[in-house]
């Protein structure tokens, strides 16, 4: 058998023991497994292997001023970055084609547009492969940058940090809409436009909304849904919208003026879904559509459709009569009940969660919300009566996905058995069109309450024209727990 030499130990005394004791282990292991404990003792820990060291000495680059082929004078006032083209050229289309292309770029290379925060990340980037960004103005000059000089990895990085670490309120919201529309962040577009959708009647009446860009005014103004009463809290923003409008322009805030500026929203505006003592009080009060304009909607409201057939509303004007409230939404009921039979371990739940398959025949559902119930227990104090309550849904299909927190509870001393409610909308509005499927998953804590139960393990029920079907995984158990009493859904 063959043996190990001190001479292959890097050093004598605790290397040489190192040895010895791997001698006596490969003894007993054999000549394959003596090799390979060999290897692993006989490495340095320092080594550092060939493919690290090479990505060391390129990221080192960045620094290396000696060696650059390349300057660019980036932001106003320009900073100077001294880069090298090969290494560009390699991480960016653009580059390889300003560097290597028939039309060559010169040495020195004005960038007046890009920030010198968004160059640097780029930089740090195509150098090293690290994406280091520590706050959302970062994000998007980075994202920019990438955008101009097409580096999809680094722009799909920038979009993922600002999706996960952007804070959205009523002062920021409208802002950043704009800066995703210009960039193209779809994900974060939607996610601004779902905020809007929910907090429609604080954000219409906000400084913010009143400083928008026409083309977001617009964008909203396509909202199918909407947290308002009726559209004459569209009505009066818009109106709002164009007398800062006048104001920013130097304008009189005279009513010609107000229809001029704000004349292409009219054909978002749902009119038609209006009743007819609020759609003359607030036509009233601003107007904003002509003589004809409303000699139209007020015959289309009033004469019978047969009739309405015959009048043929203006271009410009919004012909859908569907209402975008959605505090008229559908409400599909669930069949639950409290099952209590005077015995307290019929009810009492500590955690539980069950998951329920959706499927839609006929036409898409959109589930927006749940309304969440439950009794107290009299005999309970008041601070030991609380649902914690998680509701996710998730389209299987399209990935869609939102979810639903709440933690609710009975504080007040004269509560007796009365249920409690309480609406809930989604993060995101979910759709299921028909050949999908959604999973619906329920988890929650209860102390002190009873919490419904689910009477059918699979049921289906109309939503306008469609049917919706639910099968609920029950995990072998016949206490189906379920405190969503009604889904809030939009029947497209």
């Amino acid at each position: 058998m063959e043996k190990w030499s001190p001479k292959d130990c890097w050093t004598r005394g605790r290397w040489f023991k190192l040895w010895r004791q791997k001698e006596e282990m490969s003894l007993k292991l054999g000549i394959h497994e003596k090799a390979k404990l060999c290897h692993l003792s006989m490495e340095k820990p320092s080594e550092i292997p060939e493919e690290r060291k090479l990505k060391t000495q390129i990221a080192n680059l960045l620094e290396n001023e000696s060696l650059s082929d390349v300057v660019f004078l980036v932001d106003q006032p320009a900073s100077k970055y001294p880069c090298h083209k090969l290494i560009l050229a390699l991480g960016s289309q653009v580059f390889k084609a300003m560097f290597y292309g028939k039309i060559k770029e010169q040495d020195e290379i004005r960038v007046p547009d890009v920030t010198k925060e968004g160059f640097a990340i780029m930089l740090r980037y195509l150098y090293s492969s690290e994406i280091q960004i520590d706050n959302e103005y970062e994000a998007f000059e980075a994202a920019y940058a990438s955008k101009k000089y097409l580096i999809k990895p680094l722009f799909k990085a920038c979009e993922s940090y600002l999706l996960s670490n952007v804070v959205l309120d009523s002062q920021t919201v409208f802002s950043l809409y704009e800066e995703a529309a210009f960039l193209e962040m779809k994900q974060l577009q939607s996610r601004c436009l779902g905020f809007v959708s929910r907090n429609a009647k604080k954000l219409l009446h906000s400084e913010s909304f009143h400083s928008a860009s026409k083309t977001t005014i617009q964008d909203i103004l396509r909202l199918d849904l909407m947290d308002i009463e009726s559209e004459v809290e569209i009505i009066e923003a818009i109106w709002h919208w164009g007398e800062e409008r006048c104001k920013e322009l130097d304008l009189e805030c005279s009513e010609e003026n107000i229809r001029l500026l704000t004349k292409d929203f009219l054909q978002h505006v749902r009119f038609l879904s209006m009743k007819m003592a609020d759609l003359e009080e607030v036509l009233e009060k601003f107007q904003l559509l002509d003589t004809s304009e409303r000699l139209t909607i007020l015959w289309n409201l009033t004469m019978p459709k047969i009739v309405t057939g015959t009048t043929k509303s203006p271009s410009s004007l919004c012909e859908i009569s569907r209402t975008r409230s959605v505090s008229n939404c559908s409400r599909i009921e669930l069949p639950t009940e409290y099952r209590y039979d005077g015995s307290l371990n019929n009810f009492l739940i500590d955690e539980h969660r069950a998951t329920v398959e959706v499927t839609v025949v006929g036409p898409p559902v959109i589930i927006i919300g749940a309304v969440v119930a439950f009794r107290p227990i009299p005999c309970y104090s008041a601070v030991h009566r609380t649902l914690d309550f998680e509701l996710r849904i998730g389209n299987k299909m399209t990935n869609a996905k939102s979810c639903i927190k709440s933690s609710q509870k009975a504080q007040d001393e004269e509560v007796t058995a009365e249920q409690l409610e309480q609406e809930l909308l989604l993060d995101e509005y979910v759709e299921i069109s028909e050949g999908e499927k959604a999973e619906l998953a329920v988890e929650m804590a209860a102390e002190g309450v009873r919490v419904m139960q689910c009477l059918e393990k699979e049921f289906s029920t109309q939503c306008g024209k469609a049917c919706v079907t639910f099968h609920f995984n029950t995990n072998d158990t016949d206490k189906l727990f379920f405190p969503v009493k009604e889904l809030m859904c939009v029947c497209g």
